[in-house]
């Protein structure tokens, strides 16, 4: 079994910020949610979840969404 880490983010963290967008910016990087995934992807929303909830695809949960990093994708997409 593949254990996944998920980073929670603290209130402190959270407050001030106009959305998740940017909140998941200033952390690091950029971050794409399931549903511009889908655009990029040939693979439906479903398949991306269950991949990230296996560990595949480093991602985090935040307010019951996923996001991944662009970096974490492209690391998914070359094999590393």
């Amino acid at each position: 079994m593949i254990k996944t880490k998920i980073k929670l983010i603290t209130l402190k963290e959270y407050e001030g910020k106009e959305s998740i967008k940017s909140l998941l910016k200033t952390i690091k990087g950029e971050y794409l949610s399931v549903k511009e995934l889908v655009e990029w992807l040939p693979w439906k929303a479903a398949k991306i979840r269950k991949l990230i909830r296996s560990g595949r695809i480093k991602g985090r949960k935040i307010e019951k969404k996923w996001y991944v990093s662009r970096e974490d994708l492209y690391n998914f997409l070359r094999g590393i």
